[in-house]
């Protein structure tokens, strides 16, 4: 009885652990993170090739819709434009290091896109569920 009960629990954990590491399925998948505050939103989209995160990008949209780009926070002032510039550049690192982690969660917050970071990991985490199939 007590090997069968073992034998039991071994193929429920092999079952649980094989369904949580749910493989990617290749293409391309874009995911949206949720407008902030203001409504500014993240966008996230993966390549993904042999079952691995091949190449991720990370782009930053305005509540208008409008790309954040080279303008962004300029009419702000010099020095919060400044910031704000310095965001976008920092927070392009996140797809890199999704790409090099293949993990979202693995993914640290860099100072200075501390906001952007959430935006990140929550289109990604939508980009990821797709490519396994759950959305």
């Amino acid at each position: 009885m007590k090997k069968l009960t073992i034998s039991i629990v071994l193929v429920l954990l092999v079952v649980a652990l094989t369904a949580c590491g749910a493989k990617l399925e290749d293409g391309n998948y874009e995911g949206q993170s949720t407008p902030d505050s203001r409504g500014a939103y993240g966008v996230v989209s993966i390549e993904v090739k042999d079952g691995k995160i091949a190449s991720a990008e990370f782009l930053q949209y305005n509540a208008d819709g409008t790309l954040k780009d080279e303008s962004y926070g300029k009419e702000s002032g010099e020095e919060n434009y400044k910031k704000a510039q310095d965001a976008l550049e920092y927070s392009k690192q996140y797809a890199e290091k999704l790409v090099e982690t293949q993990k979202v969660d693995k993914v640290d917050a860099i100072t200075g896109a501390t906001s952007s970071w959430k935006q990140f990991q929550e289109a990604a985490k939508d980009a990821l569920a797709k490519a396994k199939g759950k959305r």
